[in-house]
């Protein structure tokens, strides 16, 4: 990185407060789809909206920051939040809803892709896992505090939305007096299209965007559809019981999160991996072999949350070490990668659960699916420390 006109650590506070908005942005309809369901018709596919818009904002903004550097973007993406939360409180129609869902995400979109850029430039190889960890913890704090708030101020849900609009706003105004690092690349410097999808040939790349899409398939489908499983199984906990299940999940990846760094320092990235995605693994047994038991589903959420929380942290310190020059590029697509394994995953587990799928018992195999997926992620883990360090034997530039 070029002079050090920057406090490192101001930058870190500002980035770990924009991803907590990241955060509310990914639990914002499910804590809101409940309240306007009744009201306006159509609103089932805002969520798919909002994905949109979280998987456009992260593709326009790779190139970007490596050109133009990291300021401005993450301040445009706050008020695009602040605008889309502000936005959804006046909507009195599906349009309105769907404009506020697509703002929301790609803000988010943005938000997520550049603030683990950021942490990557700014840490170099022997804490830039511990960061990256510390950062996944702030992004689930975000998460769990919208849910708690959310749930405080049931009978006046508004609120919430309208203080989370303010507060977003607030920062932004006060992120222009922060001094964030330069880019990294001249205006005319940055890779074009072409040269980006060349860049998708890149082992370390490919196979950290593979892992990425199984580990971004897991989180989804068991946030999403865990609690359908335990609901449906013979003899399966309340509905209201399930919810509260999502929660102790929150709770779970949040401790894993910052836990994560710790555990880096001690015993190292992959032995931290495989000890992790273990207790998510439990966590999927406890689903498959006690379903109809209250406090093993909390824990098997709890476990499932710790575990699969790693995946993402570690994989990007790999990248980082590779990617210093065009680590924009390189983050985006990894990070869309992952967007699309969530999107596919949370198509395909759905047909597990339609009416027929319930009626014969299909669905029961979501566990199992749940727990292959954790094993590839490890089987695969250990390609990504082999490509590394074979490319960096080679001094790439990139």
């Amino acid at each position: 990185m070029a002079e050090k006109s920057f406090n490192r650590v101001l930058v870190t506070a500002t980035v770990c407060c924009s991803i907590a908005f990241f955060g509310i942005t990914m639990y914002f309809w499910g804590a809101m789809l409940p309240i306007i369901g009744a009201q306006i018709e159509g609103v089932d596919s805002l969520p798919w909206i909002l994905t949109l818009g979280i998987i456009l904002g992260t593709v326009v903004c790779g190139s970007f920051m490596d050109r133009y550097g990291y300021k401005w973007l993450l301040i445009l993406s706050c008020v695009a939040i602040a605008a889309g939360l502000f936005m959804f409180t006046f909507s009195k129609d599906f349009y309105m809803l769907a404009l506020s869902a697509l703002l929301i995400g790609g803000g988010g979109g943005v938000l997520n892709s550049e603030t683990i850029a950021i942490i990557s430039d700014l840490y170099d190889d022997a804490h830039r896992g511990i960061m990256l960890g510390i950062l996944g913890g702030t992004y689930c704090f975000g998460s769990l505090l919208w849910t708690i708030v959310c749930r405080l101020w049931i009978s006046s849900p508004l609120t919430p939305v309208i203080g989370s609009s303010i507060i977003i706003s607030i920062c932004s105004i006060l992120f222009m007096f922060v001094k964030f690092p330069p880019a990294k690349v001249g205006k005319g410097e940055g890779l074009s299209f072409v040269e980006t999808l060349k860049l998708l040939k890149n082992e370390v790349l490919i196979v950290v965007s593979v892992v990425l899409f199984f580990q971004g398939v897991i989180e989804a489908i068991s946030a999403n559809f865990s609690t359908s499983y335990l609901t449906n199984v013979d003899g399966g906990i309340s509905a209201a019981q399930a919810v509260t299940t999502l929660i102790f999940m929150t709770v779970g990846m949040t401790v894993g999160r910052f836990s994560l760094s710790a555990s880096i320092k001690i015993i190292g990235n992959v032995a931290s991996l495989i000890i992790f995605l273990m207790i998510a693994f439990i966590g999927a047994l406890l689903q498959k072999f006690m379903p109809t038991s209250y406090p093993a589903a909390i824990l098997s959420m709890a476990f499932m949350g710790f575990g699969v929380g790693a995946t993402s942290p570690i994989a990007f310190n790999y990248l980082g070490q590779i990617f210093k020059k065009y680590s924009g590029v390189a983050v985006s697509v990894a990070v869309l990668v992952a967007q699309v394994g969530m999107l596919l995953g949370n198509y395909f587990t759905a047909k597990l659960f339609t009416p027929e799928k319930l009626g014969d018992g299909t669905f029961k195999i979501f566990p199992i699916g749940l727990a292959i997926g954790i094993v590839l992620v490890v089987a695969l883990f250990p390609l990504i420390t082999r490509s590394t360090v074979k490319l960096s034997s080679k001094h790439l530039d990139l």
